[in-house]
């Protein structure tokens, strides 16, 4: 059961990539900043913000992507993972999975702390920790679904993760909420 976990957390790498590629991504690429939303509004906001760019969107779907093709093609003769089928995911699963993370979860999130008024930047518990995650299963279930229980097992241990990981930022002085 704890090997099944593990093989699931790693499986989902490329998703934890994604979710935290766009910081990186930004100062890779600093000048190339276009918003997702395009500056459209929605009675009179922004759908998103200047938060949310396709730099940001691009460069984790890519990095999780790569991920993904390192671990299907390199890592696969070194790292058993029986509990997940590599061999029978299409060499586009992980760039799926990575976009559902950041695209679907992460920036759909956003378009709901704006119509919910929360501003760029604040809390909002429990989806900032777990959205990603959603995000990814919407688009990749079809291909892979480990079964409710460890989606749930996922969807808590990626949420405690980010929720911690968070804190420490915030302990650390790097980020100003705890969550």
């Amino acid at each position: 059961m704890i090997l099944q976990a593990l093989q699931l957390v790693y499986c989902f790498l490329p998703g934890y990539i994604a979710n935290s590629a766009p910081s990186s991504v930004a100062k890779l690429f600093p000048h190339w900043e276009t918003p997702v939303d395009l500056g459209l509004k929605f009675r009179g906001k922004r759908l998103l913000g200047e938060n949310k760019t396709w730099r940001g969107v691009i460069g984790g779907t890519l990095l999780g992507g790569l991920v993904f093709l390192l671990q299907k093609y390199v890592l696969t003769a070194s790292v058993k993972t029986p509990f997940i089928p590599y061999e029978s995911f299409p060499w586009w699963y992980g760039f799926l999975l990575a976009f559902g993370a950041i695209f679907v979860g992460d920036t759909g999130k956003s378009l709901l702390k704006r119509r919910f008024q929360i501003k760029p930047g604040r809390p909002f518990v429990p989806w900032d920790q777990i959205d990603y995650t959603l995000g990814a299963f919407l688009l990749t279930f079809w291909l892979f679904w480990p079964g409710w229980a460890w989606f749930v097992f996922l969807l808590v241990f990626n949420g405690l993760f980010s929720a911690g990981s968070h804190w420490l930022g915030w302990h650390l002085g790097l980020l100003k909420d705890k969550f």
